[in-house]
């Protein structure tokens, strides 16, 4: 978390230039569909009488989506190279979700509220995402050996992900609230496309990139979900549980909406 997703999160974004308005517009629409998403899943939490530690790891899983190794190459593939930026635009904001609300709400459940933002604020995704969106508006090139080794780098986070999500997957005790694994689910799976459909709609966004928001709101839940909760050990079988649940199901519900925004 410290190493491979700032190095990817950075080339990524270095070598998308993108818009200001692009890049509000996306922010917004993402912004407005993860609070959408966290509302259900509190409100579901507080109806279920989960604990705060489960409503946490629910919500989360809810929210935050597989943008990279699954919603890169989902994009690319439905809709074209083209639209690979705009997904890589998505992958730094949810990277910035994922460590700061992410972080705050797990790390709430366990630790003070000093502790919490500390561990924010030392997270170092977050200036490597502020930097690569700099690059990104200001048209500033890395020098090509730094930007090569930074791919190099960030192309070890998915491999590296899936071997510890594997681990913790293999190792897992029982989940003890099966509705949870269920609640977050559906949560990412069908609400997360529908609530983003109707926010460009709302927001007026422009056809191209509403597509690409809708289809990438679909993805299943990001592997950094659980490799958070086995950092700060808050629920990390609840959280494996829901990743490995939403991505078997992915398979399907990520191809209707395919087949929808290609009409």
């Amino acid at each position: 978390l410290s190493l491979f997703g700032p190095a990817l999160t950075l080339s990524r974004l270095a070598e998308t230039p993108l818009s200001a308005r692009t890049i509000g517009g996306v922010a917004a629409a993402e912004l407005a569909n993860a609070f959408v998403l966290w509302s259900v899943g509190q409100w579901a939490g507080w109806g279920l009488r989960w604990e705060r530690s489960t409503r946490a790891t629910v919500t989360l899983g809810a929210m935050l989506g597989n943008s990279g190794n699954f919603g890169l190459p989902l994009i690319e593939l439905v809709l074209g190279r083209q639209f690979v930026g705009y997904q890589a635009l998505v992958l730094a904001i949810n990277n910035v979700l994922t460590f700061t609300v992410g972080l705050w709400t797990l790390a709430r459940a366990r630790l003070s509220v000093a502790d919490a933002l500390r561990r924010i604020f030392t997270m170092p995704l977050l200036y490597a995402a502020a930097l690569g969106i700099f690059l990104s508006v200001s048209r500033i090139a890395l020098p090509i050996p730094l930007l090569t080794a930074l791919r190099y780098l960030g192309d070890g986070l998915i491999p590296v992900a899936l071997v510890t999500l594997g681990v913790q997957l293999a190792g897992r005790s029982q989940v003890r609230d099966s509705s949870a694994v269920g609640v977050a689910a559906f949560l990412r799976l069908v609400v997360s496309p529908l609530s983003m459909t109707a926010l460009v709609h709302l927001f007026g966004i422009p056809a191209e990139l509403g597509r690409v928001l809708i289809l990438g709101a679909s993805v299943p839940t990001a592997v950094n979900t659980a490799l958070l909760a086995i950092e700060l050990q808050v629920n990390p079988s609840l959280a494996s549980a829901i990743v490995l649940l939403t991505t078997i199901f992915s398979a399907l519900t990520v191809t209707v909406t395919a087949f929808f925004v290609t009409l």
